[in-house]
């Protein structure tokens, strides 16, 4: 079956695509160990010059160092020391110029290198370089003309493979294997070795499996790139060389790891228009290409492509796809994947993906992803995650309402003696609400009998569940009335939430009625919170407001800001002077504690003065970015406007549309 491309490229021969590649001049990135420019190397006015596509018009490739072209035979020529062929250099193999460049500082053997035409031929290891630099014979032996190097001290060293053979003593068939392992491999020193033995030492004429060993070469993360394979293919179609199957799948393993999506399409198009079907590791590396380039849609596409195919996709593929889709949240996407590998008896997925998987979906409070995770890998025991995992986990069963998995957390982290805290409580109360008040309320008792004093915060998701229905607040006072008589502590805030529940759905004599009855239920007694819930439902009811004031001067409560600030709301619900005059004692007291009330509070005070006429407006001048009052100028606005009139204000001014949003009993 013939491939059919999913990423469609109008047909381009790589000689047009090479003018400039890419849509841009080849860039061959920065070498490293780059000789500056010396005895040994051409001038800029040496340099050979460049043709119409930016390549030198004496461009080859090279083997280890060395400068490699095609003659018009079809030979390999080095056109160093007066342009032999590479049949024809000297047999002293030892040979060395009088100035010796080692193989740690020769040019970089990439593809058109402009420097590279003229470096000598140097065949002694590194190691061989550094060992005799110390010991100085190959210093004084580079200071001795050539003739006097017919028997050196030295000998020349060459990699060894396998139980310390050299590649030079290894016959044409094993070099050869030799040469395709390491191309599979892309091991770059050794094919640039063996590359050299083959076309230097033994005359072998470059052929189709030497370029495609240089293809494969470009796969080196540090040293190849695809401007490299690119140039390759330009000197095998110079050559006469067709690219085959394979040359095509060599490239798309060296766009794998250096993404390059022009490139790639030019690719599939000629795979297309030749009809040359991908093999397994072509699928592979294509979709490993498209996920280097963050294409991932285009990936999943691939992937399914290659499974109608029936191609065998490799877990590492799969995990690969994963950690992608988990980096940009696609934990649906993740989840088919997982289940389609469970489902089908995949049975040696990496730890490591679950355990990404799992810290990922949890941490993104994706309910069913977390599950699953958990599910598979927690309960099993095969997988011990870390506290931080479990704390994601029990958030994400509260917001979900799923209590068995935050009691499962909790054994967890009991097993490992791991005491918990009063966020882990906070989010087990949340988790039972849906389906169980009273075990949410029995954990704010829990918590109090283990020192963990609830705070508002921890019963604000019980406060939205009582919303729900007015008959719920009744049924959680019940509840608490029989967690007491079990002598279980019910601390404050339990009874709190009920009040405030009661005020919200405007039962207040209800909500009264509950603080009458604190002493039977919490042992500690009422608290400034426990007023102020009580007092946002005395609107309109001042007689209220003052029996609970006086209570709390009773009980010696303290009052806080938000005491104040809703006195004097209650206080200027009523057109009487009197009553005003009490929200401006109430405001006295407020300012002597340094507290300010809030904004809305402020601009309801300075509207009702505005229309009694009182004088005492100017005292709520303040600076309101600091939420400290009003402006002078919106004062002396709302005075100009409104100042003794009985409909009020009118509302021109955007500063005062802004402030009139605000609703001071919120």
């Amino acid at each position: 079956m013939a491939y059919t491309v999913p990423l469609v490229l109008p047909a381009r021969s790589f000689s047009k695509f090479s003018k400039p590649t890419l849509d841009r001049p080849i860039r061959t990135r920065p070498r490293r160990n780059s000789p500056k420019i010396g005895r040994n190397q051409p001038t800029t006015s040496q340099r050979p010059e460049k043709d119409g596509n930016g390549l030198k018009k004496s461009d080859g490739f090279f083997f280890s160092g060395h400068h490699v072209e095609l003659d018009s035979s079809g030979l390999a020529t080095a056109p160093a020391r007066g342009a032999k062929t590479l049949r024809d250099v000297p047999e002293r193999k030892n040979w060395r110029p009088d100035k010796d460049i080692s193989s740690q500082n020769a040019a970089y053997p990439g593809f058109g290198s402009s420097n590279s035409s003229h470096i000598s031929y140097s065949y002694g290891s590194l190691c061989d370089n550094e060992r005799l630099n110390r010991n100085g014979t190959a210093q004084e032996a580079s200071q001795k003309p050539p003739d006097s190097l017919a028997n050196p001290p030295y000998a020349a060293k060459s990699f060894t493979v396998g139980q310390g053979h050299r590649y030079g003593e290894l016959t044409e068939e094993e070099i050869h294997e030799e040469l395709q392992r390491t191309s599979t491999a892309g091991d770059f020193p050794q094919i640039q070795e063996i590359l050299k033995i083959l076309i230097h030492d033994r005359g072998e004429k470059p052929s189709r499996k030497h370029y495609q060993a240089l293809l494969l070469m470009s796969i080196s993360p540090r040293n190849g790139s695809a401007a490299d394979a690119v140039r390759v293919m330009l000197q095998m179609e110079e050559a006469g060389i067709t690219l085959d199957s394979a040359a095509y799948h060599a490239v798309l393993k060296v766009l794998a790891i250096h993404p390059d999506y022009l490139l790639r399409r030019c690719i599939l198009e000629e795979l297309r228009q030749r009809w040359f079907t991908l093999s397994s590791e072509g699928w592979h590396d294509l979709t490993v290409g498209l996920l280097r380039d963050k294409q991932i849609e285009s990936a999943i596409a691939v992937l399914q492509s290659a499974q109608q195919v029936e191609i065998q996709i490799e877990p590492w593929l799969y995990d690969m796809l994963i950690y992608n889709l988990c980096d940009v949240d696609e934990f649906d996407e993740v989840l088919s994947i997982l289940r389609f590998r469970v489902d089908n008896g995949e049975q040696l997925i990496s730890g490591t993906v679950w355990y990404y998987f799992l810290d990922s979906a949890s941490s993104a409070f994706h309910h069913s992803a977390t599950l699953f995770a958990w599910r598979k890998r927690v309960e099993s025991g095969y997988l011990n995650p870390s506290s931080g995992i479990c704390l994601n986990v029990i958030n994400t069963a509260a917001r979900h309402g799923d209590f068995q998995l935050a009691v499962d957390v909790v054994r967890v982290l009991g097993n490992r003696n791991e005491a918990l805290q009063l966020y882990h409580y906070e989010a087990l109360v949340e988790s039972f609400l849906p389906s169980d008040l009273r075990t949410s309320l029995m954990l704010l008792t829990l918590m109090t009998s283990r020192g963990m004093s609830p705070t508002d915060c921890s019963t604000r998701p019980i406060l939205f569940y009582l919303r729900q229905s007015s008959n719920l607040p009744s049924i959680a006072l019940s509840i608490l009335r029989g967690l007491y008589e079990q002598d279980r502590p019910v601390p404050i805030e339990a009874a709190n939430v009920i009040i405030e529940s009661y005020v919200e759905h405007g039962n207040f004599d209800a909500a009264l009625e509950t603080y009458k009855t604190l002493h039977k239920l919490c042992l500690s007694g009422p608290t400034c919170n426990t007023f102020n819930r009580l007092l946002r439902g005395c609107r309109g009811r001042k007689d209220a407001a003052m029996f609970l004031a006086s209570e709390m001067v009773a009980l010696e409560i303290t009052p806080d800001a938000l005491t104040y600030d809703l006195l004097m709301l209650v206080c200027m619900e009523s057109s009487l002077e009197d009553d005003m005059d009490d929200a401006w004692r109430y405001f006295e007291e407020m300012r002597e504690a340094g507290w300010w009330p809030r904004p809305a509070t402020v601009l309801a005070m300075a509207k009702c003065c505005c229309q009694m006429g009182d004088e005492r407006i100017w005292q709520l001048q303040g600076n309101p970015e600091e939420c400290q009052g009003i402006e002078r100028s919106v004062l002396e606005n709302m005075v100009a406007e409104g100042w003794m009139k009985g409909n009020g204000i009118q509302k021109t001014s955007k500063i005062l549309d802004a402030l009139d949003a605000e609703d001071p009993w919120a």
